[in-house]
């Protein structure tokens, strides 16, 4: 299953020196970080004011999803939510249509 991984810095409301210290433990951490075994990354991408962005991922259990984001707790605010390729959905969704109409019959 794919997962889309929606994440933001946290970096507002604390003294300056604790802003610089939390970036560069954030920046340490993440150097020493590689992907858990299980987990496929597709794209890891930044905003281009390096305070968030989004990465997609692949794994079988979700348990590996959450082993990754749970490393970057402290720092992030995550949202995670399960995904499928629009051409898996396009079939489905005109089922679906079908059914609604046929239903929707008097």
């Amino acid at each position: 299953m794919k997962y889309m991984i929606e994440y933001k810095i946290r970096a507002g409301g604390i003294p300056l020196d604790d802003s610089f210290a939390g970036s560069q433990a954030l920046i340490t951490a993440f150097g020493k970080w590689k992907p858990e075994d299980g987990l496929t990354v597709h794209a890891f991408v930044s905003d281009l004011a390096a305070f968030g962005g989004y990465v997609l991922v692949e794994a079988n259990d979700p348990k590996v999803v959450v082993s990754f984001v749970s490393k970057f707790n402290a720092w992030n605010d995550i949202k995670v939510v399960p995904v499928i390729d629009v051409g898996e959905v396009v079939p489905v969704s005109a089922a679906s249509l079908a059914w609604a109409r046929e239903a929707s019959k008097g």
